[in-house]
């Protein structure tokens, strides 16, 4: 299955563990982070060896970002979607590094010569967590790291067990992560537990006899989606308590690995149902599975891009807030904003752009607009050249001597003004 699962942490656990058929190592911490869904991040072997792709949410446009003979293996992207942490195994052991959005600056983290994988964003993307056996070569517990690597400390304890899989709240106040039986046992076990960012408060939320393990927040905080051993391999989601545990899939094939979409609407897997690996996705009730991927290669490992828009502020001829722009009521207005290239034009959230009237700030500066365009309704477009959206913005005549304001929110659930007086 996911090739770095038998590189690394097989490694840490013995032999033995393979032995009892398990395929849920501490996987890939996926990322929880609310925003508007980018590109799918996955691990493929189509090349011939492990590396990282990314895609489109359709899966289309499917690329190549690692190109090596190492396993590059466990893709997480960061909350603001312009980077992404992985492992590989291209320096001799299993290491953490990260890399921009592009597959550019590809930096090893870790830099030990422990077994170090899984790394997983906090919220505010100023840490990393992730598994290492640094401390006891048969052992595997949570460390936390600052983003560039420096810092290394360790939040898990427990020589009776292996900890793995750490995957942060979207709030940053736990941590979620599988807990297993140490070998040499009978039956490999796992439990999703969650502690504290400090590694307090370590608690047991699925008491589940099927070995769960991998677990994803949901954007919201309120659930958690994880795959466990029961006729195979399921996907299964909780509330974050650990209550109404519910299978998803119930396939009979090997489901595993889930990654919720940053706006909830979906998760993306990994399942063999269809002869082998591929990345799939469904509704979060289980309903509306669809392959993405369809090769003969092993496709694991999805995780979810959070869409954060680069918007650095409106262009000329519209001033930013708290300056207030005068303009003839009835005109169309260019509102001209960039996002950092080409988002595509489905851009704006459901209901937005759209205006209110505020008091006019008699002590605002103001500015008039000089420029305006002929247009009978609002419209946007992008300008490759410019690298600029332009949002023209039919007013209405019946707003002269009043102020409004124009907020348009973008479907990454942010929201940029500009203040209007109308003459």
């Amino acid at each position: 299955m996911r090739k770095l699962l038998v590189l690394g942490f097989a490694l840490a656990v013995t032999a033995a563990a393979l032995a009892a058929g398990v395929v849920l190592g501490p996987g890939p911490a996926e990322s929880a982070f609310p925003g508007a869904n980018g590109k799918i991040a996955f691990t493929s072997d189509r090349d011939g060896n492990p590396e990282i792709y990314v895609m489109n949410a359709d899966g289309s446009g499917v690329t190549r970002l690692t190109n090596n003979p190492a396993a590059d293996d466990e893709p997480a992207w960061s909350p603001d979607g312009t980077k992404m942490a992985f492992s590989s195994n291209r320096d001799g052991n299993i290491e953490v590094y990260v890399m921009n959005a592009d597959g550019s600056g590809q930096t090893n983290l870790t830099n030990n010569p422990a077994l170090d994988g899984a790394p997983a964003w906090s919220p505010d993307g100023t840490k990393i967590a992730f598994w290492s056996n640094r401390d006891d070569a048969g052992d595997s517990e949570i460390y936390v790291m600052n983003a560039d690597g420096s810092g290394p400390t360790r939040l898990t304890n427990n020589p009776a067990s292996l900890d793995g899989g750490p995957a942060w709240s979207p709030d940053g106040s736990k941590i979620a992560f599988m807990r297993g039986d140490r070998p040499p046992i009978p039956r490999y076990k796992w439990d999703i537990y969650v502690m504290n960012p400090d590694g307090s408060g370590v608690t047991n939320l699925s008491n589940n006899p099927y070995s769960p393990g991998n677990p994803d927040w949901s954007p919201d905080g309120t659930k958690i989606t994880y795959s466990a051993f029961e006729a195979g391999h399921d996907i299964f989601v909780m509330n974050a308590d650990g209550s109404g545990q519910t299978n998803l899939t119930n396939s009979g094939a090997s489901d595993c690995v889930p990654a919720w979409s940053p706006d909830g609407s979906k998760i993306a897997f990994s399942s063999n149902r269809d002869g082998n690996y591929e990345i799939y996705v469904m509704n979060p009730e289980g309903s509306g599975q669809t392959r993405l991927t369809n090769n003969a290669a092993s496709d694991t490992s999805p995780d979810w891009q959070p869409l954060v828009y680069d918007f650095t502020g409106f262009f000329a001829p519209v001033d930013n807030t708290p300056t207030l722009n005068v303009a003839k009521a009835g005109s169309a207005i260019p509102v001209k904003f960039s996002l950092n290239g080409d988002q595509g034009l489905d851009i704006f959230a459901t209901g937005y752009p759209k205006s209110l009237q505020i008091d006019c700030d008699t002590s605002a500066s103001v500015d008039g607009i000089e420029q305006t365009v002929t247009a009978g309704s609002s419209s946007l477009s992008y300008d490759p050249i410019a690298d600029q959206y332009v949002y023209v913005w039919k007013t209405d005549k019946a707003w002269a001597g009043t102020c409004r304001q124009l907020v348009a929110m973008l479907n990454d659930g942010t929201d940029h003004v500009a203040n209007f007086k109308f003459k």
